[in-house]
């Protein structure tokens, strides 16, 4: 598998991009001031989105890399 990982600053907010080349698929996540956006893409299709607070997708990062 090949994953190309992507960060941007933007105007008030911060960037990341994982893409899997091989599946074509992309996980973009956006913090946008308290919140974070969570966003795929399989085949260049939207497939799912979600929203959640900063505080609480911290945690679960946080959680997830102690396992």
């Amino acid at each position: 598998m090949y994953y190309e990982y992507k960060e941007k600053e933007k105007k008030n907010s911060f960037f990341v991009s994982i893409r899997d080349k091989g599946e074509n698929s992309l996980l973009e996540v956006e913090r946008k001031g308290e919140n974070v956006n969570l966003t795929t893409y399989v085949r260049n299709d939207k497939t799912t989105h979600i929203t959640i607070p900063a505080d609480l997708f911290e945690r679960m990062a946080k959680r997830m890399s102690q396992n």
